[in-house]
């Protein structure tokens, strides 16, 4: 249940991040929270919060972006790193393929990294 729980936690946040740029702190706060309760996951989702304020310092992701990892490193503990790592690594090769793009939604490409990441574990 505490993964079909993040995939539709991580689905909808996906949808509203393609859709409008945002990830809503009504979904993305309580679902920090269900995840830190259901799994435990409190040092793992610090770390990677952490981690997250520091490129959000230097304007590489934006605020919400820094709550949804969070949220990622609360569900699915220390997988949090190497998924923080392909994600980037999809960005920069969509960037490279893709030469015209503005703002660029994260969510979408963290959902395709972590959510196999459940099988794995």
């Amino acid at each position: 249940m505490t993964y079909l729980l993040f995939i539709i936690f991580m689905l909808v946040l996906c949808i509203t991040d393609i859709k409008w740029l945002v990830i809503p702190n009504v979904i993305v706060i309580p679902a920090i929270a269900w995840g830190l309760i259901l799994t435990r996951h409190w040092l793992p989702a610090l770390v990677i919060f952490g981690i997250a304020v520091i490129f959000y310092q230097r304007k590489t992701i934006c605020g919400g972006d820094v709550k949804l990892l969070a949220m990622v490193g609360a569900f699915l503990g220390w997988w949090v790193l190497p998924i923080f790592v392909l994600t980037g690594i999809c960005i920069a090769v969509y960037r490279r393929i893709k030469i015209e793009f503005g703002i660029l939604p994260y969510t979408p490409f963290l959902g395709l990294v972590s959510i196999p990441f459940i099988w794995i574990r």
